[in-house]
């Protein structure tokens, strides 16, 4: 089994090494003998591709222009071509997994069993044998590549480093990473599946920017960790760790294989530096509820960060507002992954069947002297049926797209049930349909939960934020490896799982993590620091105060403030305990008896009780019906009486019961004295 390159003439070398490499790449591994010839035209700069391989099989095809011969995008175009034209062939492309290791981590032949126990496991879950290769020559600290190492490190599809603390004073280590992490870059795919062998020390604790670029570039990839099963690869426990990295090793080369040939795949959409947008202006027109509406969002508050908080009565549109800007945000051809039922949904019902074309436009604010970014979406019958005019065309969403934007709807929480109706939906729609979609899982609940790797940048980050957001209250117990998942210590007692955390502690950290995965995911340069003051998201949340107890909800939106100073927060709320946090310039408080359905709040009410919040704000009596009703039976003799209604109102914190009942005889004492 081989492929090789019988001829490459292209006259510039470097570029003709990169078409190779990225033609080699879409191949892959299969089976039989194969040859590749790469040849550009006399007469223009076109190329000429052609593979030969077993069977007969012969494919040539002409590669001109920018488009097909982009280098930007690691020549997407040339790859799919050549993956389409595999894919219809019929041929069988078996990956092969290389292993990576350091003298002297298989003295004691941990590497050989390893790579059994692998093999074994990728043939159950491939159902054909998978072969798993490694260099068996390396019985020295200055041991070279092997002969014909690099010919089988070229044609290996998937790269499996062994961490140990010798690994990253290998050499050779690090050339076998370093021409992985160039075939990542290049092809966009996810080849690089590290296990942790034995404790790496400082590697795992300190911050990534102080190591080496190619430790920085492992430290961002998602891991499994065999530390406690190094001596006893056959127990369970490690059969089951092995048994989810064949897994993640057979659905990524499921993934690779297809986005090879999708063009949806956006490999400009990682964050190389995060451009400050932020949403200015929403304005609606038979959006849900709203016949007509026009908020702001950019306006001046003595407060630090960027929060709106939008505050209503049930039914005044506080989730539609949520929506409408995950719609404009995700744009097209984006949004139209929440399907056609729920754009449906979107639109104002002037009847019980009819209902208007809904129009969504958002303006986001740009640094000087760049012109604000408009958005627009209109819906109708279920499909994005307009989307403006020039200035709203798909390279503006583009752009946007770069953001990291994430929504979580009111239902937000973790289960350990799989969501089967949001897993195949694109990662920037995936984070947004729990606003949508009540019953969808976060996306983030994969790596709390043990279903996919963390990384040692996700663990410090989620680390850092838990630790900002929550004090001593709540502590992230390392590792988050699957298949046990990310623990939690809390109040410096318990250790459990993140499924047994208390419902307020599992909202409020399941939305945060799935923040955190986003980030690491969206910009893992800028998330080497593992700061969550780096984090550049416009996020939406829906109840933030989310079964949160009322100490919590007090402090949270400061501390929020503090820990994430470039997100701009747009919430929602019922709990005045939150309200209280908020400048009156941050505050759109929704009443449907108001006209433009905005009430103005002329006063500042960070000073307000949540009593005097629940009265003036809210319009709701801060006491509970019950007292009042039975004053009204009691006026009408059909209730408790008098000197029992006397008691109840006496009741205060302050005031228990029994001397509630004793204040109300000594009064009922002075009144007959001043009667006589």
């Amino acid at each position: 089994m081989a492929v090789r390159v019988s001829n490459n003439n292209l006259p510039n070398r470097a570029e003709g090494a990169a078409v190779q490499e990225a033609v080699l790449g879409a191949i892959g591994a299969p089976e039989g003998d194969w040859r590749v010839q790469i040849h550009e035209n006399p007469d223009s700069p076109s190329w000429h591709i052609t593979i030969l391989g077993p069977n007969e099989f012969r494919w040539t095809r002409e590669f001109f222009g920018p488009d097909e011969q982009n280098q930007a995008d690691g020549y997407a175009a040339l790859r799919r071509a050549v993956a389409d034209a595999l894919a219809g062939s019929l041929i069988k492309i078996r990956p092969i997994v290389c292993l990576s290791y350091a003298y002297p981590d298989n003295k004691d032949l941990f590497v050989n069993q390893f790579a059994d126990r692998l093999g074994q496991e990728l043939q159950v879950q491939f159902g054909e044998p998978i072969n798993v290769i490694w260099d068996t020559h390396r019985l020295h600290p200055d041991a070279k590549w092997s002969e014909g190492a690099e010919k089988w490190l070229q044609n290996a599809s998937f790269l499996v480093p062994i961490l140990s603390p010798s690994y990253f004073k290998s050499d050779l280590c690090r050339k076998e990473f370093e021409v992985f992490l160039d075939r990542e870059q290049r092809t966009g795919r996810t080849l690089i599946f590290p296990v942790r062998f034995v404790a790496t020390g400082a590697h795992e604790d300190s911050a990534a920017q102080e190591w080496p670029t190619w430790v920085q570039g492992l430290r961002r990839h998602k891991f499994v960790d065999l530390r406690l099963y190094r001596f006893n690869l056959d127990s369970k426990e490690a059969l089951r760790v092995v048994s989810f990295l064949a897994g993640s090793i057979r659905d990524s080369n499921a993934r690779n294989l297809s986005e090879a040939a999708d063009p949806r795949i956006d490999r400009q959409s990682v964050i190389k530096a995060a451009e400050p947008l932020y949403v200015k202006t929403l304005r609606l027109r038979n959006f849900r509820c709203f016949e007509q509406l026009e908020l702001r969002f950019d306006r001046p508050s003595s407060l630090e960060g960027r929060w709106t908080c939008i505050a209503g009565i049930n039914g005044a549109g506080k989730s539609s507002i949520l929506q409408a800007l995950g719609i404009a945000l995700l744009g097209y051809p984006m949004a139209l992954e929440l399907g056609g039922a729920r754009l449906n949904r979107m639109r104002r019902l002037v009847d019980l069947f009819n209902r208007m074309r809904a129009e969504v436009e958002v303006v986001l604010s740009v640094p000087h002297p760049d012109p604000p970014v408009q958005l627009r979406v209109d819906i109708d019958d279920g499909q994005i049926v307009a989307k403006g005019d020039a200035a709203f065309g798909p390279p503006v969403w583009d752009r946007v797209r770069r953001l990291l934007i994430a929504g979580y709807g009111a239902t937000r929480n973790l289960s350990s049930r799989t969501d089967f109706v949001s897993e195949n939906l694109s990662p920037d729609v995936r984070r947004q349909i729990t606003l949508f979609e009540p019953l969808s899982q976060l996306a983030g609940a994969d790596v709390l939960l043990g279903r996919q790797y963390s990384t040692l940048n996700l663990e410090e980050l989620l680390q850092n934020a838990i630790g900002q957001v929550f004090g001593d209250e709540l502590k992230v117990t390392p590792s988050g490896s699957p298949p046990s998942g990310i623990s939690f210590t809390v109040s410096g007692q318990d250790t459990v799982d993140a499924m047994d955390l208390p419902d307020g502690y599992r909202s409020l950290v399941a939305w945060l993590a799935d923040l955190c995965a986003f980030w690491c995911e969206k910009a893992p340069d800028l998330a080497a620091n593992a700061n969550p003051a780096d984090i550049h998201a416009i996020v939406l949340i829906d109840e933030i105060d989310l079964h949160l107890h009322p100490s919590l909800q007090r402090a949270l939106i400061p501390r929020l403030r503090k820990s994430f100073p470039n997100v701009q927060w747009i919430v929602t709320t019922h709990s005045p305990l939150v309200l209280a946090n908020f400048d009156a310039n941050e505050i759109i408080a929704l009443d449907r008896d108001t006209y433009g359905k905005i009430r103005d709040l002329d006063r500042q009410i960070l000073s307000f009780t949540a009593d005097e919040i629940y009265e003036w704000l809210m319009g709701t009596q801060p006491g509970g019906v019950e007292i009042e009703e039975e004053l009204r039976k009691s006026d009408e003799g059909i209730g408790k009486g008098q000197e029992e209604i006397a008691s109840m109102m006496r009741v205060s914190p302050d005031t228990d019961e029994e001397a509630a009942r004793k204040h109300v005889t000594e009064f009922k004492e002075i009144l007959k004295t001043l009667k006589r």
